[in-house]
């Protein structure tokens, strides 16, 4: 009786945690009433999906790429009229590696219980693969091992005829593709180029966060991939409709919130959709049903606190005057003229060339970025929590 009991009000507890489960999403996907706009995003890829035509997705760090790719996925399952195949190849460091991560992701997405996933078993087993399976997730993973590099070439070339053969539209997108040209075998654009031009029910997404590499790939004349797809630039979510996003998900959990507090939550994360989420994350975890200003400066600074550690060992990572900088332009927020002799000063900077060598670098580690709106460049950083931290500490 006291097993039932204890049972019983379990379930309860996770109901109503169910109930209560926190709208703002700072991992993964979890629904398209979770997620925020991105129409027009959408709209283009569903497009160029039906009309057969690859896309490259351009977007800063962090700003929910990954996110669009998965709700994508999701309509596109929905409407049972296309397969989806994401493959995050950020991990990885050689084309056998990438043909590896290519083989899991389609085992994952066709699992051998349906017809088309009986198949790739049994083409996977003429590559004579090692299957292990992730001891927390149970997800598929496939191990390819090649001494020479034209076996490596011919099985990632079979993988994709393989798709291409199903008589089925299929969609594979490669997050984070730029990582292809740190690996060691420099024929890598080349090769999935001839791959991919010769496919003829695949359609690819290429997105990437190194939007710098990612461009250059795509619109130099020199590259192979030089115009074989369509651009597209992901940014901010509209200010109005994020507010609304906010407001709306508080209040239909019980919270209180004016508008004016949702605009300055914005103002404090610029609208930047991960660092945008975890603040509204934290919020809604701390419980306080009245969300007022001192609610959120409470949040954010217990995000802050939770990344000290992280953030205190950046500074050993780097130079004094790279620190410096870098300290300087949290600082600042925005910084429109980083070598001029007034910014130079009032941060007490070592030299000109010294100060344009440590933005260089920085910029090279991703912790600066160059943002350009209508009328304006200016340099920030890129981690906008690091930047309120620095900018609160130092």
């Amino acid at each position: 009786m006291r097993n039932t009991f204890c049972v019983t009000h379990f379930a309860l507890y996770l109901y109503n945690m169910k109930l209560k489960r926190n709208p703002f999403v700072i991992r993964g996907y979890d629904g398209p009433e979770l997620f925020c706009d991105r129409r027009k995003e959408v709209a283009m890829l569903l497009s160029n999906v039906e009309n057969k035509a690859d896309t490259t997705l351009f977007s800063l760090r962090r700003m929910g790429k990954t996110g669009l790719l998965h709700h994508v996925h999701h309509l596109l399952q929905a409407e049972k009229k296309l397969e989806f195949i994401y493959v995050d190849i950020y991990s990885t460091n050689s084309l056998t590696e990438f043909t590896n991560e290519v083989a899991s992701a389609v085992l994952k997405a066709f699992p051998e219980k349906i017809p088309i996933g009986k198949r790739f078993m049994s083409f996977l087993k003429s590559l004579n693969p090692t299957i292990s399976y992730d001891q927390f997730i149970g997800t598929p993973e496939v191990k390819l091992t090649y001494t020479q590099q034209e076996n490596t070439d011919y099985s990632l070339s079979q993988l994709f005829s393989f798709l291409d053969r199903q008589g089925m539209r299929i969609v594979v997108a490669l997050d984070e593709f730029q990582q292809i040209l740190n690996y060691p075998e420099k024929n890598t654009e080349a090769l999935l180029r001839s791959i991919v031009q010769s496919l003829k029910n695949v359609v690819f997404i290429y997105s990437g966060s190194q939007n710098h590499l990612l461009a250059e790939m795509f619109t130099s004349a020199k590259r192979p991939f030089y115009s074989s797809s369509r651009s597209l630039h992901l940014d901010s979510i509209d200010e109005g409709i994020y507010i609304e996003f906010i407001e709306n998900h508080l209040r239909n959990s019980g919270f209180q919130i004016e508008n004016e507090i949702a605009r300055e939550i914005l103002s404090w994360t610029f609208g930047h959709t991960y660092y945008t989420q975890a603040l509204c994350h934290r919020i809604f975890a701390m419980g306080k049903r009245k969300v007022t200003r001192e609610v959120v400066l409470n949040a954010l600074i217990t995000l802050l606190d939770d990344e000290s550690a992280t953030y205190f060992q950046y500074r050993k990572l780097l130079t004094s005057n790279q620190w410096r900088v870098l300290v300087a332009i949290a600082k600042e927020v925005r910084v429109f003229e980083p070598t001029s002799a007034k910014f130079i000063r009032e941060h007490q900077l070592p030299g000109q060339s010294s100060v344009q060598r440590a933005i260089e670098t920085l910029g090279k580690q991703e912790m600066i970025i160059t943002i350009i709106d209508e009328t304006n460049e200016y340099l920030r950083l890129s981690d906008v929590f690091l930047m309120r931290w620095l900018a609160r500490t130092y």
